[in-house]
């Protein structure tokens, strides 16, 4: 779990992000901006901390940032980077940190999985999945 614990930075992201985006209902323009905003080269950050049972998981971009704080196992109301209402769950299966959202239409499983100084974190649903990839900083 520690191996989460970090800043990470956004260093590859494969090309079913627009795909991704479309099955989880952003719209166009928001997709527009978002493949900009959100993709390598943007500096798009993650950091990851832990107390307890509590995660904290705040991600920044050029606009600005977002922290959400989560306890592991217990559902609580988020919201996407879009605006969107969602459910969201942490939990721990095996070495992953998995991140199950819930929202008007979708459901989508976002799965970390840390290995030294990398990080990959895969986003499924619909059937689409894009994994995008950290180094950690």
């Amino acid at each position: 779990m520690a191996q989460f614990c970090a800043m990470w930075e956004l260093v590859s992201c494969d090309d079913n992000f627009d795909n991704y985006m479309k099955v989880v209902g952003v719209d166009e323009q928001k997709r527009q901006l978002a493949l900009t905003a959100l993709n390598t080269g943007a500096k798009v950050r993650q950091s990851i901390s832990r107390d307890g049972n509590t995660w904290t998981v705040t991600v920044i971009t050029a606009q600005g940032e977002k922290s959400d704080v989560y306890t592991e196992g217990t559902a609580v109301e988020g919201t996407t980077l879009d605006g969107r209402k969602v459910s969201v769950v942490y939990s721990m299966e095996g070495d992953d940190l998995v991140e199950t959202q819930t929202g008007q239409g979708f459901v989508s499983k976002n799965v970390r999985r840390a290995d030294g100084d990398t990080m990959t974190f895969t986003v499924t649903s619909g059937g689409v999945s894009c994994v995008r990839t950290y180094k950690k900083v």
